[in-house]
């Protein structure tokens, strides 16, 4: 959708609830001259806040569809998130784990895909594998990470394995914007117990304690040069970056 096509759609809107551009303007927070500028397609000449509060008061979500040299930035970022899934279903396929990559569900309405599912059969231990380049919404990405806990003792059992305890992980793209993002919401992310150099050791040797299995694991993927990745400082809520480290997996 281009800004012409976006302001048609305000205009529709506010048309419909019986708004002048003034009211829409007074219920977004923004002068009604705002307002007219969108609807003229003058996205260019307002900021982004702006525009979001008009179409939030219009109860529209506003989402973005980028492009770069004629290829979607959707594909590009698909093919950095295979990247990092790939190496790190390889990793665990050294530490001992079976994966199964891209595993999809349909339950009771739950319908979803699992980027890594992964068994160790000595412990019977699933684990749930959330792989993320870019952290944006974390009430969604929580939220549908939980739902993918939820159910993969079921969608294990269909691929033949025998669990007995699950276990989710978040794996994170190591960059400065992703671990300010996890850094300003710490509390949320209380429940992955698990994080650096404990998670990795956990990953290697899984074990059931007297207190249970452990509630989550966080850890950081980087790729310095597009060969190594990091995961020892996952539990680390520094914004500054270090020079790359040698892989600790």
């Amino acid at each position: 959708m281009n800004d012409s096509e976006l302001g048609g759609v305000v205009r529709a809107l506010r048309h419909r609830r019986g708004w002048r551009q003034a009211d829409l303007g007074a219920e977004a927070g923004v002068s009604g001259g705002v307002v007219g500028l969108l609807e003229r397609g003058r996205a260019d000449r307002l900021s982004i806040t702006a525009v979001r509060r008009i179409m939030t008061s219009l109860g529209v979500r506003l989402e973005w569809d980028a492009g770069y040299r004629g290829a979607e930035l959707s594909r590009l970022r698909d093919a950095d998130h295979a990247l990092h899934e790939e190496w790190l279903a390889r990793r665990f396929e050294a530490m001992g784990w079976t994966v199964a990559p891209e595993v999809s569900f349909n339950h009771y309405g739950d319908r979803g895909r699992i980027d890594l599912l992964a068994y160790h059969q000595p412990t019977r231990t699933v684990l749930v594998v959330e792989v993320k380049t870019v952290v944006v919404d974390i009430q969604d990405l929580l939220g549908a990470l939980d739902i993918k806990r939820r159910v993969a003792a079921g969608v294990a059992r269909s691929l033949q394995w025998e669990p007995a305890h699950v276990v989710p992980l978040l794996a994170i793209r190591a960059d400065t914007t992703n671990r300010r993002r996890i850094a300003s919401h710490n509390r949320l992310f209380g429940r992955f117990s698990l994080r650096g150099a404990g998670a990795v050791s956990w990953l290697r040797q899984p074990s059931v304690s007297a207190s249970g299995n452990p509630t989550g694991s966080l850890i950081f993927l980087r790729l310095p040069d597009g060969k190594d990745i990091d995961l020892r400082r996952a539990g680390r809520q520094r914004v500054r970056q270090r020079p790359p480290a040698r892989s600790v997996v």
